[in-house]
């Protein structure tokens, strides 16, 4: 048996657009910016050689369907390697699958890594996040998130694809600035992703965002334009609505992250416990992270 551990951070989407047209998935993603958060996912395998193959997965203690991404990730790296092989992954993380925070594309990305450390296939970082990349877009778990969480950080996606074929770049922010955030529940990706009016929203919603995006002042720029986005494409739930604009009532701006029935917001330490009270008075459950510095890797 052999046995590898991987951590990658997850990441909330404020802002994007999707392109999704290519016919090389490795050139299919989306463009906009996002925010790595250092609660992760930690993703332990083992694996042994086997008469036939076989993929199980958990996320939190929870099997996860065959068509998941992370069953997906192994079953490509079977292919790759030409023989049968039982594997066994488990991931962890305090976030929840499906509330926009990147769950999947981290937990893909995470495996991808180990996967190619245990099987001793030799593949370059780089070539690990292609394949985690395009599972994720095969299976319509998402378009950017393996892009970002590769890098790490608060991030422009301005050209769409995988990393080394999109490009991405990090924004410098303040190491004192925390991600607060707390989810009502999931929405599903697959089903935004599924739906030409809905994409065709987004794209409009999206567009020029990421050239409006000021450096000079990227916590601000980043949490307006997030803001206007999520109203233009019009998700919000009400009960969410209400929150974010309680949250600005107070001064903190918020938004909602894409995609999930959840309220997110960058702010200084010393107001964390301000937003977590508000979050807890709502019937939430809030989490105060801090920015990941850098992105996926062995452990």
């Amino acid at each position: 048996m052999k046995t590898a551990t991987a951590y990658s951070p997850c990441n909330i989407t404020g802002f994007f657009q999707v392109h999704d047209k290519a016919s090389d998935p490795l050139q299919v993603g989306s463009t906009g910016a996002g925010v790595a958060l250092a609660k992760g996912v930690n993703t332990k395998l083992s694996i042994k050689k086997a008469q036939a193959s076989r993929v199980d997965a958990t996320f939190n203690g929870k099997r996860l369907p065959r068509r998941s991404v992370s069953v997906r990730v192994a079953t490509r790296y079977i292919e790759l390697d030409g023989r049968p092989w039982r594997v066994d992954v488990t991931h962890t993380s305090p976030l929840a699958v499906g509330c926009g925070y990147g769950t999947s594309g981290a937990g893909a990305l995470s495996l991808s890594l180990a996967l190619n450390e245990t099987m001793g296939l030799s593949l370059s970082t780089l070539e690990a996040a292609q394949i985690a990349h395009i599972s994720e877009i095969e299976c319509r778990t998402g378009l950017g998130t393996v892009a970002s969480v590769f890098s790490g950080g608060l991030t422009l996606r301005t050209i769409p694809g995988a990393p080394g074929v999109g490009r991405v770049s990090k924004v410098a922010v303040p190491s004192s600035l925390m991600l607060i955030t707390a989810s009502f529940g999931p929405i599903s990706t697959r089903s935004i992703l599924g739906s030409a009016s809905l994409k065709r929203r987004v794209n409009a919603c999206g567009k020029g965002l990421s050239q409006k995006f000021d450096r000079r002042s990227p916590q601000k720029s980043f949490m307006i334009l997030s803001k206007g986005f999520a109203e233009c494409v019009g998700l919000m739930s009400q009960r969410l609505s209400r929150l974010v604009t309680r949250l600005d009532s107070t001064g903190i701006k918020s938004s909602m992250t894409m995609l999930g029935e959840s309220v997110f917001c960058m702010a200084p330490k010393e107001v964390v416990p301000l937003v977590t009270t508000l979050l807890r008075r709502h019937g939430m459950t809030p989490y105060a992270s801090r920015i990941a510095r850098s992105g996926a890797h062995l452990l």
